[in-house]
């Protein structure tokens, strides 16, 4: 447990939940962890992700997969449109040598408290990126999650966060990633064929999932854009083409959650640490201004863009309307 931070609920069998906040600190009676309880939590919340140093690697079999990309194209592949950085970075491996694990947000990243949402709206255009600023971002339920930000802007905001005596922070990684969902199969009902099509839990734009928060219709036609978050509602997503959806605030759907962490799959990608492989016009050769996005997205199908997929067409300094980010802990 890091100074500063409160033990809320849950065990390593469902999810180990923290808080910086000390309200929202485990009382002995009240059961914290049940999804009706996430709005009044008050403060950002981490899980802890156990994992053995030899288990702590990328994957690149998933259901029995290999995932790589094919053909001469660069958009061809299976499980990815890219390649990408297969090893694992050395800086990390001494949180895991010495804790067994690592601690990631519960929540993808939501709005900083300094920036006002908008109110009307968004066309994802090269003039138009409202949220791509600096800011300290959050990990809360009911949270606007933070998209239109770019790499590099994710990366110095996830950093920002934290950086005390006794933990830092970060962009998740692509190793972190992958633990994740393979402890997420151990631990839960997830199956393999779950991060392959996220059908059964992801907020893609196939998928119905009920939800209860606040939502913003999001649309690609001839122009990629989203429409302001409403006030809050409850009910279902409904089933659209690939052409749109609705992007919820963080938590508003059960369905979203596996191990007490939410979205991993569908509603926003996120993006990470890893480097993509990919350069405009060669999709061999190497060039850090890519890197990889996990997750999938509200307007893409599950089958498509699944929990395990790798994308990484995206330049580093692109904000997308689809695109957010999820923060890591690393305790010292």
């Amino acid at each position: 447990m890091p100074k500063g931070f409160y033990y809320v609920g849950g065990n390593l069998s469902t999810g180990v939940i923290i808080s910086d906040e000390e309200e929202d600190k485990y009382d002995g009676q009240t059961d914290k962890t049940t999804w009706e309880y996430t709005i009044n939590l008050k403060g950002n919340q981490f899980i802890w992700i156990p994992c053995k140093e030899e288990q702590y690697v990328k994957s690149e079999v998933w259901n029995g997969t290999t995932q790589k990309p094919t053909g001469t194209t660069s958009r061809a592949g299976i499980l990815c449109n890219t390649g990408w950085d297969k090893t694992t970075y050395s800086s990390e491996l001494p949180q895991i040598r010495k804790y067994g694990g690592f601690y990631v947000a519960r929540y993808e990243a939501g709005l900083a408290k300094t920036i006002t949402e908008f109110t009307s709206t968004q066309i994802d255009t090269g003039s138009n990126k409202v949220y791509n600023k600096e800011g300290i971002p959050q990990s809360k339920a009911g949270i606007v999650p933070w998209n239109f930000i770019d790499w590099t802007t994710s990366q110095k905001n996830a950093k920002n966060m934290y950086n005390t005596n006794s933990v830092s922070s970060g962009l998740i990684t692509g190793t972190q990633w992958d633990v994740m969902l393979k402890q997420m199969v151990e631990r839960t009902d997830l199956t393999e064929t779950d991060l392959t099509n996220s059908a059964n839990w992801g907020n893609h734009a196939n998928n119905s999932i009920e939800y209860k928060g606040r939502m913003a219709r999001g649309y690609y036609t001839d122009a990629w854009y989203l429409a302001a978050f409403g006030g809050k509602t409850e009910g279902g997503t409904s089933s659209y083409s690939s052409d749109n959806g609705d992007v919820l605030t963080t938590g508003a759907s059960r369905q979203t959650e596996k191990y007490h962490v939410y979205d991993v799959a569908g509603n926003l990608w996120e993006w990470t640490d890893e480097t993509s492989l990919y350069k405009a016009g060669n999709g061999n050769e190497t060039n850090v201004q890519y890197h990889i996005l996990r997750g999938g997205e509200y307007l893409a199908p599950s089958a498509a863009y699944p929990a395990c997929y790798r994308y990484g067409l995206v330049t580093d300094s692109n904000p997308v309307l689809t695109v957010g980010f999820r923060v890591v802990l690393y305790l010292k």
